[in-house]
Order: C-alpha cells, then structure tokens, then sequence
C-alpha cells in the first residue's frame, strides 16, 4: 500500500471536489457526494483513467492553495528551537496539570511542601509558555488552557486559580526586575544633572 503526502491527498481531494461540483452542474438534480466522485476516478477501467487526468489538471489549476515547502527547509536551526520551545511547552503543562493532581488538595489544606511545588511547577509552565514561539494572543491562549486544565484535574478549583495567579504575579515581577538589572548593567550614570 503506498502511502500519500499531504499534497497529493490534499491534490486529489481538491480535484476530486472540483469534478463533483461540475458534475452535479450536469446532472440535472441528482446529488453526487464525493464518495461517488472519489470511488469512479480510482475505478482502473479507462474511465477512471481520464477523470483522474481531469483531477490532476483540475487541482494544478488551484495548486496555489497547496503549500511548496520542500522537506529540507522544514528543518532549519530556527525551526527547530521554535518545535523544541513548543515542546518544552507542552511538557511544562502537562508537568502543572499532573502537579495539581499531586498537590492541589494538601495544598488547600496549607501543606507549605505542597504548595511550593505546585507554585514551581506553575511557574515552570509559564515561563515555558512565555518562552514559546507564536504571539501574545497564541501565549494567552494557552494560559487560558492551562488554567482550565488545572482546574478540571482537581475538585479545588479555586485554589488551583488563586495558585496559578499568584504564580503569574511572581513570574512576572521576576521578569520586570531581570529587565531593570539588565538596564541597569549596560546604562551608565550620566553626569548630566549633578549640581
């Protein structure tokens, strides 16, 4: 059995479509589904020939829609951090999500152990989240899935929330003060406005 690409599937469903629309244009009222269109143009008789002729014309017509990356640039250093950051920030969920699990119901009970590791663990996955590759609506998007995450994997939804917003609050200061010392390492003092 050999095994399609995406864009020969992605080819053949295109002009499988295109030959089922101009076919019901003809055919006076009577459905044709792509079931009906897909099974005559694999039919090995000469007619399945000629209308899988007519599908590949038909879908190099709209390969415009169909994505020509080669392989090889798939590949590239830069691609792949962006897959290695994604995957460090799956990882980094799922690690909060079986944290809850472990911690959330001794957390909500003031166990100090506990509630330190489910605040490393979240904090863990928002740095992870934040260090991913995508934009700020794609980084929110997936706080708000780690949020419903955690809270679907506990009964203590609450907590987990609180939890989770104090873990942002300290992420984010801890972030702010990173950039000022970094401001404040490269920035000399000017003597500009000393009396």
């Amino acid at each position: 059995m050999q095994m399609l690409t995406i864009r020969e599937a992605s080819r053949f469903t295109i002009g499988a479509e295109i030959l089922r629309r101009e076919a019901m244009r003809h055919s006076e009222g009577q459905l044709v589904t792509f079931d009906h269109v897909a099974g005559a143009i694999l039919r090995p008789d000469a007619d399945g020939q000629k209308l899988r002729s007519a599908l590949d014309t038909l879908a190099d017509q709209e390969s415009n829609w169909l994505r020509n990356t080669p392989p090889h640039t798939l590949k590239t250093d830069r691609v792949m951090q962006s897959r290695e950051a994604e995957i460090h920030m799956f990882k980094g969920i799922g690690a909060a999500v079986i944290a809850t699990i472990e911690h959330a119901e001794a957390a909500s009970m003031q166990d100090s152990n506990a509630q330190r590791a489910l605040h490393e663990a979240y904090l863990g996955a928002l740095e992870a989240i934040d260090h991913s590759p995508g934009s700020a609506q794609d980084k929110l998007a997936m706080q708000e899935s780690l949020k419903q995450q955690a809270t679907a994997a506990t009964g203590y939804g609450n907590e987990v929330i609180a939890a989770l917003n104090l873990a942002e609050t300290a992420y984010l200061e801890a972030e702010a003060e990173q950039s000022i010392n970094r401001w404040n390492n490269t920035l000399s003092r000017s003597n500009d406005f000393e009396l």
